[in-house]
C-alpha cells in the first residue's frame, strides 16, 4: 500500500511495498525551487518563492492511489513546472517508457541504460512490480516524466522527475493536472488498469469490432489512380471471402498538399466520384489527410501565407524539405509548412475540408502527420500564444468529429497519443511498413511498439500496427517473416489492413488473408512483457480453446520454452501447430511443455484443445 510522507524541508517520499520515491521536490523550467518561506502540514507544501508561490497537496483516495495536486501563483510565463524535479528511485531495476506518439520510442528500458522521455504515464519497475505514475488529464498540457543516472559518492542512484511542459502559457493563477500514482504486482496489468482511468476521464470512444479495411498506399503508393482502384474492387467485389469494410484511399491524389479538395491528375473525374465508385461497391470510402501540411505551391499557402506557423524570426517554419530526389507524392514541392489551426480562419478551412468530404461521401478519415503541430508555443510564432499545442490539435480534432460526425471513423497517423483520447476510433502505433527486413522501413519499430502499446489497445482506441505485407511479390520477406509479422499483426487485437492488390496474390497468401479476418474484438495476454525474455508471446483465451504464439524478433536463434499448464492454469492441452500448407493434416499432440528452436524472424502459432483437432482452421478466431 502507498504511503507519503512530508519532510520539514519541504521534499517528500512516496513508498511502496517494492518502490520508494525519495527526495521529491518542485521544480520550474527543470531548476529546483529555492522558496523563501515553506509551510508543510499533513498532506500539503506550500513553497513561497521570491516572485510566486507553488502549493502541493497529497491524498489518498478510495481507489489505494497517490493523488499528488499542484497550483501555482505568480509564475506567468513559465515553461515547465515538475511535480517532483529531482527524486530518486533506488529499488528500481527497470522503467516502463510511453512514447509521445506513433514510432514512440516506448518499453521496458533497463536502469543505467539510455532511458528516453516518458509521456501521459511511466512505470518504475522491480521484478514483476510496478509504481505506475500517470495524469488523467490530457486536455491542455504534455505530461512528461524523466528516468536518469546520477554517479554518487557510493555508486549511481536513479534520478526522476514527473511534470508539465505548459509551454509559456502559464497564467498569473495556474492549476496542473492531478498526477497520480499506484502499485501493481504486475505490470501490463496495472498499465491497462491505469489506461481504463484515464480513458473515462478523457471520455475515449467506445470500443468497436476491428477494422478491416484495404489502404491505397503500400504498394501503389503515390501512383494509385482511379483506373487501378476500379481494377482492384472489381476484384475484391467478387472475392467475398475478404470482406473489407472500408476501401482508403491514401496520399497522392492531392494537386498540392493543402489543397485537399483539387483533385490530382490520377483521378480526373474528382474524389467525389471516387467516394461514389467505392460506396456502389458496397465498401464505406476512406481518405487520407494531413491537415497540418501546406505545400509551398499549394494554393493555401500562395492565398493565404499567414496561416502558417513561423519561426521566430518571421520566416514560415518549414517541417520537411525535399531539395533532392526523391520529390514526395509525386508533387514539385521543396518545402513543406505547418498550419496554425489557432487562426480561425485555418480552423474554418479544416471544417470546411472535412464537412465537403463527409458530403462527398467518405465516412474513414485518416489523419496523417499530426504531430507536426506539436510545436511548443514559447518556440514558435502562432496566431495566439496563449494556447498550447495540445489545446490546438484537440481544438482541430474536435472541429474534425463535429465535420464528420459521430458515425464517421477517424483514425489518427504520425500523432501524438493523449490528446487523441476522446476523439479517434484507431491509432497508428508503429512505423511505416516496408518490403524487406532491414532499412529504414524495416519492421523494428513495429515489433517493439505493438507489445509496448498493447495495454491500451480497446481502451483509449483500437491500435492499429500498419497494412500486412502479405503478398509473394514486390517484396523481399522471405515466406517465414511474412507468416510471423501477419499473425503477430492479426493475434495484437487491432485493426487489420493491406494494400496488396487481391487479384494478383497467389493460393497460398490467399488463405493468409482469410485466415487472419478479424472476428471480434479479442485481447491477448502477454506473460512474458517486462522479463528478459528475448522472444515476443501472446495468448488468447477463445471459447473453443486457446491460441499462442512466439515469434523471434532477433537477428539470433532463440529456445523458446513454456510450460502450458503453468500459463493456462490448465492440464491436458492438445498441441495442434498452424500450417498454411492446406494438403497438410493437422498433427495433435498432447504435451504439457512447449519447446522450440525459433530462427530468426521466425515464429509458431499453436492451438490449444482438449481434444485433437481434426481440420487445419481456415480462420484465427473461428473453428
Amino acid at each position: 500500500m502507498l504511503q507519503y510522507h512530508i519532510h520539514k524541508d519541504g521534499s517528500f517520499d512516496i513508498t511502496g511495498s517494492c518502490i520508494e520515491l525519495t527526495g521529491c521536490y518542485p521544480a520550474v523550467n527543470e531548476i529546483p525551487v529555492r522558496p523563501v518561506k515553506t509551510v508543510t502540514s499533513e498532506g500539503s507544501i506550500i513553497y513561497t518563492l521570491p516572485d510566486g508561490k507553488i502549493s502541493i497537496m497529497l491524498r489518498k483516495d478510495g481507489q489505494e492511489r497517490i493523488a499528488v495536486c499542484c497550483s501555482a501563483e505568480g509564475l506567468a510565463g513559465i515553461h515547465d513546472l515538475e511535480i517532483f524535479g529531482a527524486a530518486y528511485a533506488a529499488q528500481a531495476e527497470k522503467v516502463f517508457v510511453q512514447g509521445l506518439g506513433m514510432e514512440g520510442p516506448s518499453g521496458v528500458y533497463d536502469l543505467g541504460t539510455d532511458v528516453p522521455d516518458s509521456f501521459g504515464l511511466t512505470a518504475w519497475c522491480r521484478g514483476k512490480n510496478a509504481m505506475i505514475a500517470y495524469a488523467e488529464d490530457h486536455r491542455r498540457y504534455t505530461t512528461v516524466f524523466r528516468t536518469g543516472t546520477r554517479k554518487t559518492y557510493g555508486g549511481k542512484s536513479t534520478e526522476i522527475s514527473a511534470g508539465f511542459n505548459l509551454e509559456g502559457t502559464a497564467k498569473e493563477e495556474t492549476e496542473l493536472p492531478v498526477l497520480f500514482l499506484e502499485e501493481s504486482d504486475d505490470l501490463m496489468t496495472g498499465l491497462q488498469d491505469c489506461a481504463g482511468k484515464i480513458a473515462r476521464a478523457m471520455h475515449a470512444r467506445t470500443p468497436a469490432q476491428p477494422l478491416f479495411f484495404w489502404g491505397s498506399w503500400y504498394h501503389a503508393y503515390e501512383n494509385m489512380d482511379r483506373r487501378m482502384l476500379d481494377d482492384y474492387l472489381k476484384d475484391m467485389k467478387s472475392r467475398p471471402e475478404f470482406p473489407f469494410s472500408c476501401v482508403e484511399i491514401d496520399a497522392g491524389y492531392a494537386a498540392c498538399p493543402g489543397d485537399w479538395l483539387t483533385a490530382s491528375h490520377h483521378w480526373p473525374d474528382g474524389m467525389q466520384e471516387a467516394a461514389n465508385a467505392i460506396t456502389d461497391a458496397g465498401y464505406r470510402a476512406g481518405i487520407w489527410v494531413a491537415p497540418f501540411i501546406v505545400g509551398e505551391n499549394s494554393r493555401l499557402y500562395r492565398e493565404h501565407p499567414d496561416w502558417v506557423i513561423r519561426k521566430t524570426d518571421g520566416s514560415p517554419l518549414s517541417q520537411l524539405q525535399c531539395y533532392t530526389e526523391p520529390k514526395l507524392w509525386g508533387v514539385r514541392d521543396s518545402n513543406y509548412y505547418v498550419l496554425d489551426a489557432s487562426h480561425p480562419d485555418a480552423l474554418a478551412y479544416i471544417r470546411t475540408v472535412f464537412s465537403t468530404l463527409k458530403e462527398w461521401g467518405y465516412t474513414f478519415f485518416k489523419t496523417d502527420f499530426m504531430l507536426w503541430n506539436m510545436q511548443d508555443t514559447s518556440l514558435v510564432l502562432r496566431y495566439r500564444d496563449d494556447l498550447t499545442s495540445v489545446e490546438i490539435v484537440r481544438m482541430v480534432l474536435e472541429t474534425i468529429r463535429e465535420a464528420i460526425g459521430e458515425e464517421s471513423c477517424l483514425l489518427g497517423c504520425i500523432a501524438p497519443f493523449m490528446p487523441f483520447i476522446g476523439f479517434a476510433d484507431g491509432m497508428r502505433i508503429a512505423g511505416d511498413c516496408g518490403a524487406k527486413w532491414d532499412g529504414a522501413y524495416g519492421p523494428r519499430n513495429l515489433l517493439r511498439e505493438l507489445p509496448a502499446d498493447m495495454y491500451f489497445n480497446h481502451v483509449f482506441w483500437q491500435n492499429d500496427p500498419d497494412a500486412m505485407l502479405i503478398r509473394d511479390f514486390d517484396t523481399q520477406f522471405t515466406k517465414e517473416e511474412a507468416v510471423s509479422l501477419t499473425l503477430l499483426q492479426a493475434l495484437s487485437g487491432g485493426a487489420v489492413s493491406t494494400s496488396d492488390p487481391t487479384v494478383r496474390l497467389s493460393e497460398e497468401r490467399k488463405r493468409l488473408l482469410r485466415f487472419v479476418v478479424p472476428h471480434g474484438i479479442h485481447m491477448p495476454e502477454m506473460p512474458s512483457f517486462g522479463s528478459d525474455k528475448r522472444e515476443i508471446f501472446l495468448l488468447h483465451r477463445l471459447d473453443q480453446g486457446m491460441l499462442l504464439f512466439v515469434m523471434n524478433p532477433t537477428e539470433d536463434p532463440v529456445v523458446a520454452h513454456y510450460r502450458i499448464s503453468e500459463i493456462t492454469g490448465e492440464s491436458g492441452w492438445y498441441q495442434t501447430e498452424y500450417d498454411l500448407q492446406k494438403d497438410r493434416d493437422p498433427m495433435s499432440v498432447q504435451e504439457d511443455f512447449f519447446i522450440r528452436d525459433l530462427a530468426p524472424h521466425a515464429s509458431v502459432l499453436l492451438f490449444l484443445t482438449k481434444k485433437p483437432m481434426r481440420n487445419m482452421p481456415e480462420n484465427l478466431w473461428e473453428w
